[in-house]
C-alpha cells in the first residue's frame, strides 16, 4: 500500500455513516440558521446585495436540510432547490387555523411558529406548558389545533393533552417528540393524539400534518 493511500485511509473513519444523533444535530442547526436568516431579511428589509447574500445563506441551509434528510433516509430524493419559495415570496394558500404551539425549547417554538405563520396560520407560541394549560382552560375554543412537545418540565405533553380534552374533547392534537422517544399507539389513543411527528421536524411533513388535521 502506498504512503499516499495510507495517509488517505487515516483521514477516513472506519464507520463514516451519519448517525441519528448527528442527523438530529445537523437538522436543528440548519433549521435555526434558516429561520433566523429569514427573520433578519424581513426585519431589515434587505435589498440588493444584502438580500442576495441572505438568499445564498437560505439556499445553503435548505440544501443542507435536504442532504441530511437524504442521508438519513436514502429512499427520499433531495428536493430541487428551485421548488423552495423565496423567504420574501407570497404566502401559499392554506386552510385557516388558530394553532397553539407548546415546547420548552424557545428555538423550536420560534421555528415551528415561523413555518406556520408564513403559511397563513394564526399562531400562539408558548415555552411554559403551565401557561399553555391555563390558556386552554380559560378559553378552550380559542384554538383549532394543539401542537405540543411530549417531554416538558412542569406540565408534560401527556398531561396537557388530558387537560385539553377535559374542556375541549374535539380539539385535534399534533404531538412532537425526540427521535429516541417511543410512544405506543395505545398511549397516543388514550391521550387523544391525532398524529405524531418526530424531532427534528421536517417543514413539509409538519405543514402536511397540520393541513390534514385542520381540514374538515
Amino acid at each position: 500500500m502506498s504512503s499516499q493511500t495510507e495517509g488517505k485511509n487515516l483521514l477516513i473513519p472506519e464507520d463514516s455513516r451519519l448517525t441519528r444523533e448527528h442527523g438530529h444535530a445537523f437538522k436543528n442547526i440548519f433549521s435555526i440558521i434558516l429561520a433566523n436568516a429569514e427573520m433578519i431579511g424581513e426585519t431589515l428589509g434587505a435589498t440588493g446585495p444584502e438580500q442576495r447574500r441572505l438568499e445564498r445563506i437560505l439556499e445553503a441551509c435548505r440544501r443542507g436540510e435536504d442532504l441530511v434528510r437524504h442521508i438519513r433516509n436514502p429512499e427520499d430524493t433531495p428536493a430541487d432547490s428551485k421548488q423552495h419559495r423565496s423567504a420574501w415570496g407570497p404566502a401559499l394558500a392554506t386552510t385557516p387555523g388558530r394553532i397553539l404551539v407548546v415546547d420548552d425549547e424557545k428555538d423550536i417554538v420560534e421555528i415551528i411558529s415561523r413555518y406556520l405563520l408564513k403559511e397563513g396560520f394564526v399562531v400562539q407560541g408558548v415555552t411554559d406548558s403551565r401557561i399553555a394549560s391555563e390558556n386552554v382552560r380559560a378559553n378552550p375554543f380559542a384554538f383549532d389545533l394543539l401542537l405540543t412537545d411530549f417531554d416538558m418540565p412542569f406540565v408534560s405533553g401527556a398531561t396537557l393533552c388530558r387537560t385539553m380534552h377535559e374542556v375541549r374533547p374535539d380539539l385535534p392534537v399534533l404531538m412532537v417528540t425526540g427521535y429516541d422517544r417511543h410512544i405506543s399507539t395505545e398511549q397516543l389513543s388514550d391521550l387523544g393524539v391525532a398524529e405524531l411527528l418526530m424531532k427534528p421536524l421536517d417543514r413539509q411533513a409538519l405543514l402536511a400534518a397540520v393541513r390534514r388535521l385542520l381540514t374538515p
